[in-house]
């Protein structure tokens, strides 16, 4: 039997209809390249789940086992009347996605990112760098994605424009990787925050 019949295969083209569907439950891998992509804020991401990543979207490199996290937050205005306790109107006034992720492949790329720097181009020779993280520089802004993959199904969350607003301790040991663990928070392009995809890949 050919390998691919062994996967579980897309939905078949119909209607869309809310049931109790076991092939909707998902686990998110990271398919053989990573999973996680960069690139210079604005790059437009693929048009669909099935479209490869290709330049100048770089994969980001391993991350922790725990995967990266897509959060969200709001903040709210309750509107409470003088003749209620409970207010009768809550009107959304901030709204945050964010993507978090402990980045194990200590480079150029990833050290620029982790310290909000300007990425150092390493020695053609022998990949050395220096890379100086300045005072008065801060908030650059990327495009970033993430891909799961569960058989022939696809997950995408693309940000056209992120910049980092949290870094974790780099805890520097003996029997662990280094991590350089980052958040990233998603600017609005064009009145988007994130773009969701979800579909076959083939």
């Amino acid at each position: 039997m050919p390998a691919s019949d062994t996967l579980e295969r897309p939905e078949p083209t119909v209607a869309w209809v809310p049931s109790l569907t076991s092939s909707e439950v998902r686990v998110g891998t990271p398919g053989p390249t990573g999973g996680l992509w960069i690139a210079p804020a604005g790059t437009a991401l693929p048009t669909d789940c099935k479209t490869a990543f290709a330049s100048p979207w770089l994969p980001l490199g391993y991350v922790s086992d725990a995967g990266p996290t897509v959060g969200q937050n709001t903040t709210k205005q309750d509107i409470t009347p003088w003749q209620s306790m409970s207010p009768v109107r809550s009107v959304i006034t901030l709204r945050e996605v964010t993507l978090h992720m402990i980045l194990w492949q200590v480079n150029a790329q990833s050290l620029a990112l982790y310290f909000d720097a300007d990425q150092p181009v390493p020695s053609v020779t022998d990949g050395s760098f220096t890379m100086p993280v300045q005072a008065d520089k801060g908030g650059h802004i990327y495009a970033f994605a993430v891909s799961a993959v569960d058989g022939l199904n696809v997950l995408r969350i693309g940000m056209t424009r992120a910049s980092l607003t949290d870094a974790g301790d780099m805890a520097i040991t003996r029997a662990a990787a280094v991590p350089m663990e980052c958040t990233l928070t998603a600017q609005v392009d064009n009145n988007v925050l994130c773009t969701i995809m979800s579909g076959p890949s083939q």
